[in-house]
């Protein structure tokens, strides 16, 4: 069970007045704690601060954490005298915020890509979108750019960029990277997704896509970047796990009709927003 913030302050309060330590540098002072560990309870104190809002906007986005550490060091009046201040305290509290940071960064590189538009014009994005076609039917060749074939692989028309305007050359990343990293997967849902209960295989990609943009400052997300790497490649691998759950999650419903498709899709959004060993309910 969870104390109540105001007991929490009241309990900080006290320690603070005994100790004459901030409950930040107690638990940078803490050499028995794991990083993780102290990672999450750093982010947890600052979050709960009062005299810390400012520095929980600036963390909002990309910051540096050596600079963020010494105003916190400031503003909680650290005692910079100590032996263990430079040895101990100070490389443990920057350690703990590094990661946040890089968090941060990748998540303005995702925003970046969302943002981008697929641009037919851009020779760039037409062979990306060939290579995904390439990865997931190699022995197969369209009849023209613009086709209704292109439906095979779940787009709605004759044109796939106009499914890629909400997620941008982001959901066309992600498609690439499943199919061509995970290509055993990507053909396996490729194949149950125009299956008696199909599923437009391209246009869930993209929703998957959004899906994880939307959860993604979700603490049991954030955890799973803290642990692999904020990294344009661990988003990938992310997805590549959340897209090969869902169609496992799909099929085992054995729904009767594609009318079932967005019932089950929201049960399956609600259960991987709620459950926080991420890694492990995705594998099952």
């Amino acid at each position: 069970m969870n104390c109540p913030l105001f007991l929490w302050r009241i309990y900080k309060y006290i320690v603070h007045l005994f100790t004459g330590r901030s409950e930040i540098e107690r638990i940078c002072y803490d050499t028995e704690l794991k990083s993780l560990d102290r990672l999450k309870l750093i982010e947890t104190s600052i979050g709960h601060s009062k005299q810390l809002i400012h520095i929980k906007k600036e963390m909002g986005s990309e910051f540096d954490p050596g600079d963020i550490a010494i105003k916190i060091v400031d503003i909680k009046c650290f005692n910079q005298e100590l032996l263990a201040f430079d040895s101990i305290i100070l490389p443990n509290l920057i350690s703990a915020l590094e990661p946040i940071s890089l968090f941060q960064e990748l998540k303005k590189s995702i925003v970046n890509k969302q943002k981008t538009p697929y641009d037919k014009s851009n020779l760039h994005h037409e062979a990306e979108l060939e290579k995904l076609w390439d990865a997931l039917l190699p022995d197969v060749r369209r009849s023209a750019r613009f086709s209704k074939e292109w439906g095979t692989l779940g787009f709605q028309g004759m044109d796939p960029a106009t499914d890629f305007r909400g997620m941008g050359i982001l959901g066309l990343d992600n498609l690439i990277y499943l199919s061509t990293q995970h290509s055993d997967d990507a053909r396996e849902i490729l194949k149950n997704s125009n299956s008696k209960c199909c599923y437009p295989f391209a246009i869930t990609g993209i929703n998957i896509t959004a899906l994880i943009l939307n959860l993604i400052d979700k603490p049991h997300f954030k955890i799973y970047f803290f642990k692999n790497g904020s990294t344009l490649s661990q988003f990938n691998e992310l997805y590549s796990l959340v897209f090969t759950s869902f169609d496992r999650f799909y099929q085992s419903k054995k729904p009767k009709s594609i009318m079932e498709f967005n019932t089950i899709k929201k049960e399956f959004e609600t259960r991987i927003s709620q459950n926080s060993d991420l890694v492990a309910l995705l594998r099952n």
